[in-house]
């Protein structure tokens, strides 16, 4: 089974035997697993869709797509996977059974909260209010609510997010610009063995192995 491009499972084995949270040896090949597999399923479809330039509605495409890679990058940050509480009917997300979000929801407030360079941008986006009218809107809905705006870039600077009167303008651009630093942030904590935000070192190198680790038992 491949999870990443021609990678599969038993070539993630075969490293992640090799790999130790305190050792920086094996990290960066053990880090192409995540490279390829949000390259081809995230970043290479939202560049191409961006790409197109016809300004028809594809942006609902990308921000969705975005929003997946929201919940996929905060996941592997936290080493925690979703399950579905058939008791409270919702999705919850654990790290070793341990609850860390009780809904996906939380996911979002997370990452705006906590993740660079979302929690330096001037006028702030609230998680819950992207999660509510744009994440679950889009997917469910094919558009956005309570004043939402998805814009391509209009503007010179590197602005991802505006308040403009009574509307919230995420420019599509520019958010995948700053998605994509934080991928590489990630990256970086990751190989050269250093803390995110408040994510110590070593439990990010932890939470990578696990998280991959549920992939491959998933798959």
């Amino acid at each position: 089974m491949r999870i990443a491009g021609k990678k599969t499972i038993e070539d993630w084995k075969k490293i992640e035997s090799k790999l130790n949270s305190q050792i920086d040896e094996n990290w960066e090949e053990a880090f192409k697993y995540f490279d390829v597999r949000i390259k081809t399923r995230y970043l290479d479809p939202i560049n191409l869709i961006l790409k197109m330039k016809t300004n028809t509605g594809e942006g609902f495409a990308v921000v969705n797509l975005q929003c997946s890679l929201i919940e996929t990058l905060e996941s592997f940050i936290n080493g925690c996977s979703s399950s579905f509480n058939k008791k409270k009917r919702k999705n919850e997300w654990k790290k070793n059974n341990n609850l860390v979000f009780k809904s996906n929801k939380e996911i979002f407030e997370s990452f705006f909260n906590k993740r660079y360079p979302f929690i330096n941008y001037f006028q702030k986006i609230d998680g819950n209010d992207f999660y509510e009218n744009v994440r679950c809107s889009i997917l469910h809905e094919t558009q956005t609510k309570k004043d939402w705006v998805i814009r391509k870039n209009i503007i010179d600077d590197k602005t991802a997010f505006k308040l403009e009167k009574s509307s919230k303008i995420l420019y599509r651009d520019n958010f995948q610009n700053d998605l994509e630093i934080l991928i590489d942030n990630y990256k970086k904590a990751i190989i050269n063995f250093t803390d995110l935000n408040e994510i110590n070192k070593k439990e990010l190198r932890d939470n990578f192995i696990l998280k991959f680790n549920h992939i491959c038992n998933e798959s």
